[in-house]
């Protein structure tokens, strides 16, 4: 016997809540007994579908990621970085940038976490970034041969600023960066 299945609807408010109580309380605030309450759901339905309050934000955060952070084609590899950076800094501003931050935070200290951070969140983009880079290459227009060094150089600045300076993940640091990481997939010194 199977039971019923699951709700969307129910997954979806408990999402909602996590993000609408760390907009109001921050991080810190937020609990497995807040989502519950704000969701209208019992703390068990929430503990059936998440062990931790991380793993509800990082649903949430994947959601956004994948509704959001389209694969863009715009013709060239620097255009297709500085269209994705664009988009992924502007979804960093406001709740995202802190639940981010939050995640970044606890996969610190939990290391199965930071595998699961890693599985649902990091290496979908990551993928996505794979994706420009292949039809870059096939466009001529990488020929540096280790994709994940140039995965690091997209990512790396983007973490760095997120964590320490979260106002600099402006349009022209992702124009800078998309020209940056371009010249160095070209084998171009930036």
């Amino acid at each position: 016997m199977t039971g019923r299945p699951r709700d969307p609807a129910v997954d979806e408010a408990i999402r909602r809540a996590a993000v609408d109580l760390t907009e109001q309380h921050g991080y810190r605030g937020l609990s497995m007994e807040g989502i519950a309450a704000l969701s209208g759901v019992s703390k068990q339905t929430v503990y059936r579908r998440y062990r931790s309050k991380g793993e509800v934000v990082l649903d949430a955060l994947a959601g956004y990621a994948f509704t959001h952070l389209p694969t863009p084609d715009t013709g060239s590899l620097r255009g297709d970085l500085a269209a994705l950076l664009t988009a992924t800094f502007a979804g960093q501003q406001g709740v995202n940038g802190t639940l981010n931050r939050a995640l970044a935070a606890e996969a610190v200290q939990d290391q199965a976490f930071a595998a699961l951070l890693w599985e649902k969140l990091i290496a979908v983009r990551r993928e996505s970034v794979r994706e420009l880079l292949a039809r870059g290459r096939a466009r001529g227009e990488v020929a540096h041969p280790d994709d994940e060094f140039l995965l690091d150089l997209v990512y790396g600045p983007m973490w760095y600023r997120l964590l320490f300076d979260p106002a600099a993940l402006t349009p022209a640091y992702a124009a800078e960066l998309a020209r940056s990481v371009a010249l160095v997939a070209a084998g171009t010194r930036p």
